[in-house]
Formats: structure tokens, sequence, C-alpha cells
């Protein structure tokens, strides 16, 4: 649990919007970056235009649930306003020892990583670049108790075409003061290049 953490100054605004990268502590043009094929983050959510649509609902969604409270809780999450998301997410709680323990692992997820409900994420069976990248991605929401976003391109192999890797961070609560949750979409999406 991270109660009163504050968050981080960020530059930005705008679909070019300006990031600090503050696992590579410089700054960073995302659309540029992402169309030179280069990973991004994990950043703060601060007027970006995400590649996907889904990433796009469910933070507009987060911001109507969490209102003027600190964070949304899990309970005001209504399922059927956000069907849409289901299949992309995974929600986690954040345990005491700062380790995750997976509630949820949507059915897009459990396609490309075998069922991970019910386990912590240190114990997860996903491909180890897949398990650290998460961690990064949930400790940086943590530290900054802030809408998070990371990309990752993937190559072409014999097997699949290539693709790109969004992740959305969300923090939740409880109670609404206490970060103790997290909300997590994974979007893959295909890549003529």
């Amino acid at each position: 649990m991270v109660e009163g953490l504050e968050p981080l100054p960020t530059a930005g605004g705008g679909l070019q919007a300006q990031v600090y990268d503050l696992i590579g502590g410089n700054m960073c043009q995302v659309d540029e970056e992402r169309a030179q094929s280069l990973p991004i983050g994990p950043v703060i959510v601060d007027g970006l235009a995400f590649i996907s649509p889904i990433l796009t609902e469910a933070l507009a969604y987060w911001r109507t649930i969490k209102g003027d409270a600190k964070f949304p809780r899990r309970a005001d999450m209504d399922p059927e306003q956000v069907v849409s998301l289901w299949p992309h997410i995974l929600m986690v709680d954040i345990l005491e020892d700062g380790d995750y323990f997976v509630r949820l692992f949507g059915q897009n997820l459990v396609n490309a990583y075998g069922e991970q409900t019910g386990r912590k994420v240190s114990e997860s069976t996903a491909p180890d670049r897949v398990r650290k990248r998460s961690i990064q991605l949930f400790d940086f929401c943590v530290s900054q108790a802030l809408p998070c976003y990371a990309y990752w391109p993937e190559a072409k192999s014999g097997m699949r075409t290539l693709f790109d890797v969004e992740a959305l961070c969300l923090p939740l609560s409880s109670d609404g003061v206490v970060l103790d949750r997290l909300m997590s979409l994974n979007v893959n999406s295909r890549r003529d290049r």
C-alpha cells in the first residue's frame, strides 16, 4: 500500500507531447520515438495520444470514475460500462513485500501468456521479458501514483507479423485514498512496415 506519494512533475501537452522519461532521464517526442520503433517509458500519461483506442477509452473511463477522489475505487467500476476493455485488463493488488498479486488476467492476455490469475507477478509463468516489463511499469505507476504508459515495438519473426505493445497502468484504491491496486491494459497492434 502506498499512501501520500507525491507525483513527479511532467512536461507536456497535445498530440506531440514531450514527456520526461524517468527511466532513461531524457526528453523524448513520443510520436517520433514510436515512428522510429523505439521503446518508450514507462512515462507519466500527460497529453499522450495512444495508438490503440482501447487505451484512450480506458483512460477516459478511469478519469470519469475517479471524479474528485485521489484514486478511483475498484468498487466504482461497472463491468458493463467497460466490456470492450476486459480482454486486455490485468488487475493486480499491491502487496506489502513490493510484489503484485494477479486478481484478473484478461482473455487476450491469457491467449498470449497463459492463465496468470491467482499468482504473484514474481511467480508468473509469462516470459521473463514480459514479467520484467510488467514489474517495471507497475513499480513506476506506484511510485508516481498517476496513470503511466509504456510502448515496446516487437520485431517480426517467422511466426508473426510486426506489432506494437502498448501498456497503460492506472492506479486504483479500495477506499479512494490509499493506492493498493493497479489496473493495466496491454494491447498488441499489428504494424505494416
